[in-house]
Order: structure tokens, then sequence, then C-alpha cells
């Protein structure tokens, strides 16, 4: 089943993450969840009467790259936010050098769910990009989080060989990368190598949520761009294919960057979304 999003024009970007406007109020603050100081960042009140968005970062990702979008979703659906670091990235502490083939498992069923406790939130919406939708998927089929809401951006359900050569091809400008991750990570180095390094591994070809699916009971949105170098329209298909209630949104002239390509279209799909539940 098909989505249909009407972007807003007028939606006009807020300042970047890291820039502190006059109108949104944040709170940043570390967890210590399982030997790891896990960073994370409210934007408004998690004690109003509204759902929290968590936000769930990509493989090489981390609360900053989210840049202006967790304070225009705050704006738009005035309901909280909530980013966080997963132990490796950002501003949180160090992750282990070698990722086991489960690992976006224990993300899911293990450090979300304490950090969802540690805060005290009870109605969680979850949306997550790539690995972080993978990871949120995790959670809400497994039954580890009970969200109101799953929304993904680019998620993998299993291993296309097209996601391979996308990596593959990314590895061969490691060096040309590492510099703008170090931006935002502490090691971009180790952050690189052991994303690239799980994803390329032959034993990790057997990654595959798709049985979680059916066990999905809240609404579930997935997105994706046309352009996707990292995946199919399959990732989308067999979500609505599989999941009860979902719904599914190619977004055109898009890549896997959605929401730093297309963030007005990213809003507006999530933002219609949730007015429709």
């Amino acid at each position: 089943m098909l989505f249909y999003c009407h972007t807003d024009s007028r939606l006009a970007l807020s300042a970047p993450l890291g820039r502190k406007t006059n109108w949104i109020n944040f709170m940043d603050g570390y967890a210590d969840l399982f030997h790891h100081q896990i960073f994370y960042r409210v934007i408004g009140d998690l004690k109003a009467n509204k759902p929290t968005i968590i936000m769930l970062h990509e493989g090489l990702g981390s609360s900053g790259q989210w840049r202006a979008l967790p304070e225009l979703l705050h704006q738009q659906t005035e309901s909280p936010v909530l980013l966080y670091d997963r132990s490796g990235y950002g501003r949180s502490s160090s992750g282990p050098q070698v990722y086991e083939t489960d690992f976006m498992h224990y993300e899911g069923q293990s450090v979300l769910p304490a950090l969802i406790a540690h805060l005290e939130i009870t109605n969680p919406i979850l949306l997550g990009h790539s690995d972080g939708a993978s990871i949120a998927l995790i959670a809400s089929g497994s039954r580890a989080v009970e969200a109101s809401a799953v929304i993904t951006i680019a998620a993998h359900i299993f291993v296309e060989i097209e996601c391979i050569a996308g990596i593959e091809k990314i590895k061969q400008n490691r060096d040309s990368i590492l510099s703008p991750l170090s931006k935002y990570h502490q090691d971009s180095a180790s952050t690189f190598d052991r994303w690239a390094r799980i994803w390329l591994d032959p034993d990790f070809t057997r990654f595959d949520i798709r049985s979680l699916l059916p066990k999905i009971e809240c609404p579930v949105l997935a997105l994706q761009g046309d352009r996707d170098d990292y995946g199919t329209a399959e990732m989308v298909n067999g979500i609505t294919r599989e999941t009860p209630n979902a719904v599914g949104h190619i977004i055109q002239n898009c890549g896997h960057m959605a929401h730093q390509d297309q963030p007005e279209v990213i809003i507006s799909c999530v933002k219609n979304f949730l007015a429709s539940q």
C-alpha cells in the first residue's frame, strides 16, 4: 500500500543541531547503559501529553548528522523528540572494535529499551534511518519496545547485493570520507571500519528480519529514495507486504540520505502519517 506525501513548500528549516534557537528548548545528557556513556538530546518536554519521537541514526550517523530535522519534527508535530548516539558514535563513549552479526538486535532489544526506561518514556514513536530503521523494526517486532508507531527511512530488512555493492564502493573512498566524519565522531576511522567490516562479512549475509514484520502491531510508515545506492524498492515493498498495518512511499529524485536530500518531504510524510493515526 502506498502512502502519498504532499510537500508544504512553506516549511523552513530551523537552525542546525548544535546552534541554539530562541524558541526551542533542548536538554543534553548522558545515560550510563551497559558500561557505556550514551549521549542523548531531548527537544521539547518529555512530560508533555504527546508521544515522543525517538530518532535512530544510520550506520555512519550520529545525532548531529540529522541536521535540522529533529527541531523541525518537534516544530511541526509538537511532539518531544529524543535523539541519541549509539556507543562508538558521535558524543557517546567508544564502542566495540568489531560488531557481532546480531549487533542491530542487541541495540533494538537491549540498549534502546534501556534508554527509554531511563528517561521514563511511555509512548514512543520510533523513527530510524538505514541501520537505525532496521533497529526500530527489530525493537517493535520483538516487542522489546511497545511503540505507538514506527517510521523507517531506507530500512534494511535483509541484505541486498545492491547494499553490498554500495558499501564496497564507499570503502574504496575511505580516506576521503574519514575527514568529514571526524566532525561528528570521536574516532571516525573505528566508526567507519566497524560498520564496513560487518556489512561485508560473509556471515552477515544471513541478516534477515522479515520474520519479525508480521509481529509489529503498530502503524508503520516506510520511506525510501528512488535513487538509494544501498537498497531497492523491495525494502519498502517487503515492509508493506509483511507488516499488518504498514504504508510505503518512494521519494522521487532522492538518494539514501533522504532526510538530507529532501527534508521537507520527510517532514510532510511524517506529519501526515501521524495525523492520520
